[in-house]
């Protein structure tokens, strides 16, 4: 009976239905997309621009798109006709969306099997729309047809899974991973900015399904080879540093800019692979591939001198430091202070190739955590104790001279002084 009943009332309304085109021609696109919480670094930034350019809906006002707030059912199916072209039509069936703004966008979408009318005959305009109900209903607008025999790709949905897995598949909408499994998480409240690409998602499909499919196929290809690279990079960059180096430094952002620490040092690294480093190698006489052992060279060398410090030695100390810092540094006055207060230490400087970065004036830094105790009193150990192991990280940075590189003075301390536990 109630098969009947939805054949019957798509025939009639199909009876009323307007010449409508499968593809929809929108309006030129606007001059002005930008909105105040949509940064060009967001996730669904494009989508909300081309969902713009497209003229299916505007912002909510202010300036504002309003990425995180819910859609309506009403809201979502006027998206849908209007991505598929089909007119406004008469003859609502549904005895609470009669009177509803959208209400011939809702006729359509019954009479184009979007959706179905249910024995209680109700819509439900105003209620916000879950990534289920968004998806069975995507699909049918699209003319995909879920295998309801298929497992479930995502954790959280046991049933009805047919209309998730096929939005998947035909790269419509997909879920999150969490902790190694991928969720779709059905009863959530679909969001604006989740709708924008789903959206334009079916849009670009309902145009030309087959090239849409192959370029998805192709972005995937590419974001799994990206992400493959970014991991062999990553694995790479953790075994280029001695094992001393601490999580705080590797967690401190201080005076990078907007890239991490990584990120910073494979900029520099590739502008050195790509011979785009800026004339060092004529200044210095040392080649490219050669700069960043260098370097590190001479980054060790500067502060293994100062955190192993002792008056009685500061004749080597001071031969050692004039071959490594740059000239006019006032070595002497580092030396002076070394046997006024008759320093002796002993340290580590844990360091390595991939502490080596741009910092955030793209200048060439070398990281590290240095560790060091004090062997006998000094007039400097303050609240430092005689034999107690401390820890604070560092950088330092370079200056190309003719003589080779050389430390352009004195490092940079980026955290707390702390006892070592």
């Amino acid at each position: 009976m109630k098969e009947c009943m939805k054949r019957i009332m798509t025939l009639i309304l199909t009876v009323s239905i307007l010449a409508a085109t499968e593809i929809c021609t929108f309006a030129e696109p606007v001059d002005n997309l930008k909105f105040s919480d949509v940064k060009t670094t967001s996730w669904y930034y494009s989508y909300v621009t081309k969902l713009m350019e497209l003229k299916i809906t505007a912002g909510i006002g202010n300036n504002m798109f309003g990425p995180n707030m819910s859609v309506t059912r009403a809201e979502f199916v006027t998206f849908l006709c209007n991505v598929k072209g089909y007119e406004q039509m008469q003859g609502n069936p549904f005895a609470d969306s009669q009177k509803s703004w959208a209400s011939g966008y809702i006729t359509a979408a019954l009479a184009n099997g979007i959706i179905d009318l249910p024995a209680d005959q109700k819509f439900n305009p105003n209620y916000a729309i879950t990534r289920q109900e968004a998806a069975e209903m995507v699909c049918r607008a699209l003319n995909i047809t879920p295998d309801e025999t298929a497992e479930s790709i995502y954790v959280d949905v046991s049933n009805d899974a047919g209309y998730s897995a096929a939005a998947y598949y035909n790269y419509i909408m997909r879920g999150s991973i969490e902790n190694n499994k991928f969720y779709f998480k059905p009863d959530d409240k679909l969001t604006r900015a989740e709708t924008a690409a789903i959206i334009v998602n079916a849009y670009d499909y309902n145009i030309d399904k087959l090239d849409y499919l192959n370029k998805k196929i192709s972005e995937e290809k590419e974001k799994k080879d990206e992400a493959e690279t970014k991991a062999r990079r990553h694995q790479e960059w953790l075994a280029g540093m001695d094992k001393g180096v601490s999580k705080e430094l590797l967690s401190c952002t201080d005076l990078l800019g907007d890239y991490s620490l990584e990120e910073q040092h494979f900029r520099l690294m590739d502008d050195l692979e790509n011979g785009t480093w800026p004339g060092w190698s004529s200044v210095t006489g040392i080649s490219d591939d050669k700069l960043a052992e260098e370097m590190v060279k001479v980054g060790r060398k500067v502060v293994e001198l100062w955190i192993n410090a002792d008056y009685k030695k500061t004749d080597i100390i001071k031969t050692h430091w004039a071959n490594v810092m740059i000239g006019g540094f006032d070595v002497d006055s580092r030396i002076k202070k070394i046997k006024d207060n008759t320093w002796v230490r002993e340290g580590y400087f844990y360091t390595g190739k991939s502490l080596l970065a741009y910092d955030s004036t793209d200048q060439p830094t070398l990281r590290g955590t240095i560790r060091y105790r004090w062997i006998n009193p000094s007039k400097n150990t303050g609240e430092n104790k005689v034999g107690v192991w401390y820890e604070e990280e560092i950088k330092l940075g370079f200056y190309p001279q003719d003589s080779g590189v050389k430390a352009n003075g004195f490092w940079y301390r980026l955290t707390d002084t702390r006892i070592v536990k």
